[in-house]
């Protein structure tokens, strides 16, 4: 079992957003994240059933009226499933909504188990359509922050690079609190919020990056930013508004482009991939593109930082103009692992030649990396990445 700082308890109060503290000088009210600040992370959605166990005694709880329903032993692993507008627990059933909670939360064996992953704090069940059950997991944001950091990093990286990206996922996860609302939750566990591993990732070094820097983010003028991270820049970071459409109208500051010259020994700072025509046209199509057979590839403009701004394809049925970013996503981000490339074709097949990974916005994490190693403190290397901006423990 990895250790966990001593005096860290974590709280079930259902709430989920930073309690105003004091108001600033213009009247406004100030915010802090503390460890009064509770998040709700998707990790399981719209499944056919999961398996519940605990380290200790849980109970089952109304989520409506709170009421204790049931006391489940952490001998057995439970099976989830749902139907007939219930939830069941093994043969137990309970409403379309309850919430598991250790029995003890002041014990140090306290997480609850979800398909044999380790979690902190409760879970909550929902039974969706078609009899499928949702699982969130609800905790305090230092504790889902513990979560996090090692899946984004290595666990293994200098502490202040660590430190750096505890501030910037923290960060990150209260500016998009609302992200995924409609869905019941604040976040979920997946690349499309930040990857969360629960429990079962920590480690003692990432746990002492969240909680030296507990309550941290990162602000310009005073406001919480948009802390965008990426694997490596390959040289230099993106300006925002030349990668996502609700920011052309604007380039803030703390997100436009940056030298970086640390990343440089990353795995995949330069890469290569080739793709037969055939595979490509699939794969727009299966995006949503209208496209015949392929004849030919070419890349439109660069951006300053030196990325593509659109590829052009001429097909049997015409010509697709797409913004470099939408194709990256097409072709999918794990081949195509940046927008900083040239391409060749040559018998029906494209070849490409890129460098870094990642759509480039804000934080280089393994230039950060580097930076630590040469000694740069934490603040430093976000200071660095986000112009203008300040480490606090408050904002607006």
């Amino acid at each position: 079992m990895l250790p966990v700082p001593e005096k860290r308890q974590v709280s079930i109060t259902p709430v989920s957003v930073p309690v105003p503290e004091r108001v600033d000088a213009a009247g406004k009210e100030r915010k802090k994240a503390d460890s009064k600040t509770i998040i709700k992370i998707g990790i399981i959605e719209n499944s056919q059933g999961v398996a519940i166990g605990a380290e200790s005694d849980f109970l089952v709880v109304d989520m409506e009226t709170g009421d204790a329903l049931a006391e489940m032993s952490s001998d057995n692993i439970y099976s989830v499933k749902a139907g007939g507008g219930k939830i069941f627990l093994d043969k137990r059933q309970f409403r379309s909504k309850i919430r598991i909670k250790p029995k003890n939360s002041y014990s140090e064996l306290s997480k609850i188990s979800v398909n044999g992953k380790m979690y902190r704090g409760s879970i909550i069940l929902r039974r969706q359509d078609k009899n499928r059950v949702s699982v969130i997991n609800e905790l305090g944001l230092e504790e889902y922050i513990c979560g996090v950091v090692p899946c984004e990093v290595g666990p293994d990286w200098p502490l202040e690079s660590l430190k750096a990206q505890a501030v910037v996922a923290r960060t990150f996860a209260l500016k998009n609190m609302g992200k995924h609302r409609k869905d019941g939750f604040n976040l979920c566990s997946k690349t499309h919020c930040q990857v969360y591993g629960g429990a079962s990732r920590e480690t003692e070094k990432t746990n002492k990056a969240v909680y030296e820097t507990a309550g941290e983010v990162i602000t310009y003028n005073g406001g919480i930013i948009s802390s965008y991270y990426h694997a490596s820049c390959a040289g230099y970071t993106e300006d925002v508004n030349n990668v996502w459409e609700s920011f052309q109208s604007s380039n803030p500051e703390y997100l436009s482009s940056v030298k970086c010259k640390f990343c440089r020994d990353y795995r995949w700072y330069n890469w290569t991939y080739k793709i037969l025509f055939d595979t490509l046209a699939s794969r727009l199509r299966n995006a949503g593109y209208k496209v015949g057979k392929i004849e030919s590839i070419r890349t439109i403009g660069r951006t300053s930082s030196g990325r593509i701004k659109q590829v052009l394809i001429k097909h049997s049925k015409g010509k697709l103009r797409i913004a470099s970013g939408k194709f990256r996503m097409a072709m999918h981000p794990d081949k195509i692992r940046s927008t900083n490339f040239i391409v060749k074709c040559k018998n029906d097949v494209a070849y490409f030649k890129g460098h870094g990974w990642g759509h480039g916005v804000g934080m280089c994490q393994w230039g950060a990396k580097n930076m630590a190693e040469d000694g740069w403190s934490y603040k430093k290397i976000l200071e660095h990445y986000y112009k203008g901006c300040k480490v606090e423990t408050e904002y607006k």
